[in-house]
């Protein structure tokens, strides 16, 4: 008997496999891949926005009409996904769908996705220099997901497969911190 967790899971599949398809006939793979992350870290981070589209008083027209409104300029295949996902209730899906997309974009595409975090963009040399000595680790293409965040105040994060390596000054000074306030 099938449980919850295999139902979502299946579904998330299902709409992860139907992007990916729309978007391999228009050739954004991995843009999709950047756009529902992002849509995703927008719906979980702002509080306002996941009341919208979660609350069941609102028509899903109206919320559908959110979607369109803060997402404008995301793939037409992402939109159409994420309205179907509001009709049908299954938006607290899309954590998963996010998930099972990446992965299933990276088998098509042959290539890993590394979302890569720093406090000014990078410049070619070192842009070529992390998809060198990944691809040479990984044994394919590496596509980078570039992320600027002043709040890690200098030095990398690189993020790929579920496994992250932060040399980032903020997590050093972190460290420090916890290391001082232990000596104690």
């Amino acid at each position: 008997m099938p449980t919850n967790r295999m139902i979502a899971r299946k579904e998330s599949a299902v709409y992860a496999q139907v992007l990916l398809e729309a978007a391999q006939g228009t050739g954004t793979v991995f843009e999709v891949a950047g756009q529902l992350e992002q849509a995703n870290e927008s719906i979980c981070g702002n509080i306002d926005l996941r009341t919208a589209l979660f609350d069941r008083a609102i028509p899903a027209d109206a919320r559908i009409g959110v979607i369109d409104e803060v997402f404008d300029g995301f793939d037409p295949a992402l939109l159409a996904t994420l309205g179907v996902m509001v009709k049908r209730d299954d938006l607290g899906l899309l954590g998963k769908v996010a998930d099972t997309y990446t992965g299933i974009a990276e088998k098509a595409l042959d290539a890993v996705f590394i979302d890569v975090t720093t406090v000014v963009a990078l410049d070619d040399g070192l842009r070529d220099s992390i998809k060198k000595k990944y691809a040479a680790q990984f044994g394919c293409d590496v596509l980078l997901r570039e992320h600027i965040d002043p709040a890690i105040m200098g030095g990398i994060v690189l993020s790929a497969q579920g496994v992250s390596i932060d040399a980032s000054v903020a997590s050093q000074l972190e460290g420090t911190r916890r290391v001082l306030a232990q000596a104690r």
